[in-house]
């Protein structure tokens, strides 16, 4: 196996492992912000896509035209970014649980795609341009590698918010 096709199966598992957590909770809870907590799932699943686009196709292969064809990226990293800033909730009808859980996918889908054209040869090659200094990433691997371990990061969280809802851990493949 590959480096890159190595890094595109973490992608993909940590990805199923957020789509289940997603599926365990009814989308209309995905507004509730449980107490002791200071997210939501609407907020943690936008966050997950913009970091996505961000980390997995923006800094490795640059903007994809697809993505903003999609999605209002621009209005989505305002509202869904996080960095730097403790409100991580949004307040219900900004969208439509369903629709979310269609651009999340669609996202997911164009990134898979777009990585699975691509060869180990890439990934000792510095980012793509960005406006900013990358959080924790300088080559092409280290922004991939980065992707997956967020999500599952987020899928903690996830994880506790379902918990605080009354939704149980389920462990199961």
């Amino acid at each position: 196996m590959s480096k890159i096709e190595f890094l595109i199966d973490q992608i993909i598992e940590s990805r199923s492992f957020v789509n289940r957590l997603i599926s365990e909770l009814p989308q209309d809870l995905w507004y509730t912000i449980p107490e002791n907590t200071d997210s939501n799932f609407v907020w943690q699943i936008g966050h997950l896509m913009i970091s996505q686009n961000f980390h997995a196709i923006t800094c490795v292969t640059g903007r994809n035209d697809k993505v903003f064809e999609l999605i209002p990226v621009v209005d989505y990293v305002k509202i869904f970014n996080g960095m730097g800033t403790l409100h991580r909730s949004v307040e219900n009808g900004l969208i439509l649980p369903s629709q979310l859980k269609q651009q999340f996918d669609a996202v997911h889908e164009i990134c898979i795609d777009g990585l699975s054209k691509l060869n180990d040869d890439i990934l000792v090659q510095p980012l793509e341009p960005i406006p900013f200094k990358h959080p924790v990433a300088d080559t092409k691997y280290e922004a991939l590698s980065w992707c997956f371990k967020h999500e599952m990061w987020h899928a903690a969280e996830m994880e506790a918010i379902k918990m605080a809802l009354g939704y149980p851990i389920v462990w199961m493949k």
